[in-house]
């Protein structure tokens, strides 16, 4: 049985006048808070004029304020613990920190500062895009990451999904301080900010402090709204690479964040390729040595997602790998699963989502995202009862749903060419 602790704590959550949202969740049994303001852009809502700008503006914030220099903000996030980040991703841009609770005040002043005045200088524009390329060519060095990004482009070519997060090196090098601030009227405006909080705060001085901080930002958004998107006809997407493995990549359909398969979702990965007793690690690597990694993970996103199956081996392996992880998966929706798996993995499941509440910044971060994305509020006992409710019966079914759909293959590293040319889809060739 969980400890209440986890689950009964005290929620503040209200909006400014300007239509800033702030949600707070105390945890007073601890010394620190974790902040986060998150904005409700990234790669998927940019045009195609638009690619990398989301990320880009993130760089930039962190390149002087209107009253902070470069350094400044550099001494002050070690002052108040070296923590202050920030990440883009295809439905957000979040700034966070985590701090001691008497810095709070601090830290949202900083946090505010970057967000609401970012200088947009001509000279750092000018060093940060080649910061960004080199960003742009170490993802490319790690074929791990790298081919995340291709399996959106290969399972929604021709959406916005297809928008690499961090852009491309010509587009980067285009953009000028104008079209930051047109892409930031757009989508930096209050409208589309959350503020969240985990961990013990003084409830008068955090309301003073948004207001003070927050409270005159005007603007609203001009920016589409992001309607669901169907992957497209299934793709095979390959690039020829110089590297000592062929990575492989299957994708197939997922679901959009906050949908309720997500959780079945998960637990159809954990019986998969989460865990070393995972079907996929046991057949490929310890029964065959096909691979030293396997693995699968479920990726949902606003308005929609991916499932993908993920395994790197030798020239000569590959195409062995690839017919054993389509067919670990076309096994489980024929066979169905045993009572003992769906039990030691939804015990699994349980025991990760239960440890991962006992830290302040994964709460912060899912009570922003779901006011963020979902516009409600994010609670962890709802959560825990679909987990206990999943059945053997819904995670099988989803499986036989799944291989319905023709995977999208993705293939990066010697030979790619010849391993997809033997694969049922249309094979698309990357000029990298």
């Amino acid at each position: 049985m969980a400890n209440n602790m986890i689950f009964e704590t005290e929620k503040e959550r209200w909006t400014l006048p300007n239509g800033v949202r702030v949600i707070a969740e105390s945890l007073p049994f601890i010394s620190s808070v974790s902040v986060g303001v998150w904005i409700h852009t990234g790669s998927m809502m940019e045009n195609a004029h638009e690619e990398g700008l989301s990320h880009f503006m993130e760089h930039m914030a962190f390149k002087g304020t209107t009253s902070r220099s470069t350094l400044r903000i550099a001494e002050e996030t070690d002052l108040l613990g070296g923590q202050l980040n920030a990440c883009t991703t295809k439905d957000y841009t979040c700034y966070y920190n985590k701090v001691i609770s008497e810095d709070l005040e601090h830290t949202l002043d900083l946090i505010g500062d970057l967000v609401l005045h970012p200088a947009l200088l001509p000279e750092e524009m000018t060093k940060e895009r080649s910061v960004i390329c080199e960003e742009i060519a170490m993802d490319e060095d790690d074929p791990e990451s790298h081919i995340g990004e291709l399996l959106w482009r290969a399972q929604y070519k021709g959406t916005c999904m297809e928008h690499p997060i961090l852009g491309q090196p010509d587009q980067i090098n285009s953009y000028g301080p104008e079209d930051l601030r047109r892409f930031r009227a757009a989508h930096y405006t209050p409208d589309r900010c959350v503020i969240a909080l985990c961990g013990q705060y003084d409830s008068k001085v955090l309301h003073e402090a948004v207001d003070r901080i927050f409270g005159a930002w005007e603007g609203t958004s001009s920016a589409a709204p992001v309607s669901p998107i169907a992957p497209m006809d299934a793709q095979c997407v390959w690039a020829e690479r110089n590297l000592e493995q062929v990575h492989l990549s299957l994708g197939f359909p997922g679901f959009a964040y906050g949908d309720n398969n997500n959780i079945p979702m998960e637990m159809l990965s954990s019986i998969l390729g989460a865990s070393a007793s995972a079907r996929l690690f046991q057949r490929i690597r310890e029964e065959l040595g096909l691979a030293y990694t396997v693995y699968s993970y479920n990726s949902p996103i606003e308005s929609t997602g991916t499932f993908c199956l993920y395994a790197a081996a030798s020239a000569r392996s590959a195409a062995k790998v690839l017919d054993e992880m389509e067919s670990q998966m076309r096994k489980l929706a024929r066979e169905g699963i045993t009572e003992q798996e769906f039990t030691q993995n939804l015990h699994m499941l349980r025991i990760s989502f239960l440890m991962g509440l006992e830290s302040p910044g994964s709460r912060m971060m899912s009570l922003g995202h779901a006011l963020s994305i979902l516009s409600r509020e994010y609670t962890p006992s709802t959560t825990l009862k679909r987990i206990e409710s999943v059945t053997r019966e819904e995670v099988v079914e989803l499986a036989r749903e799944l291989i319905r759909h023709t995977p999208s293959l993705c293939v990066v590293g010697k030979d790619a060419e010849a391993l997809a040319a033997n694969w049922n889809t249309k094979a698309v060739h990357l000029h990298e």
